[in-house]
């Protein structure tokens, strides 16, 4: 028996909903960014990013042994070699956008309790913030993508 395979539809369907909110939070904040309204509410949006975002390598993380077992050694390997190629390059990316999430969370931290501004604006670093959250969308949408994808070749 496989570690949370019972649950695995649900904890899957809680990972696409982890899925839309860190890209909705990510699009909120490069809006506000780009509109130049650097304000408190950017570090809504960082910390609801930093939230999903969490949550969702979470979820994926309890997901993957019955992914593993289940739809990649007995699909997706045999039959579609380079898919599980892109799946790991999927995963790869997820890894590597985690830094970025946490960053965007520390740098639009206000100062002190009841701060108006962020630190980040404090020293202009709106340019880096804006960086930061279009690469994090970037491979937002690139696993949205890649994983509706391989859902289409199969699923848990």
């Amino acid at each position: 028996m496989i570690v949370f395979e019972s649950s695995a539809k649900i904890l899957q369907f809680l990972h696409l909903l982890a899925a839309v909110t860190s890209i909705a939070a990510c699009v909120h904040l490069i809006v506000r960014l780009v509109r130049s309204r650097v304000d408190r509410r950017i570090y809504v949006h960082a910390r609801t990013l930093l939230v999903a975002y969490v949550s969702l390598y979470g979820l994926g993380s309890v997901v993957y042994p019955t992914f593993r077992v289940r739809v990649r050694a007995e699909f997706l390997d045999r039959a579609y070699p380079w898919a599980t190629g892109l799946f790991e390059i999927k995963e790869q990316a997820a890894t590597l956008a985690l830094l970025p999430v946490i960053g965007l969370f520390l740098l639009t931290r206000p100062v002190w309790k009841g701060a108006e501004r962020p630190r980040a604006t404090q020293r202009g670093h709106a340019p880096l913030l804006l960086g930061l959250s279009s690469m994090v969308l970037l491979v937002l949408l690139f696993n949205a993508c890649v994983g509706w994808y391989l859902g289409t070749l199969g699923s848990v």
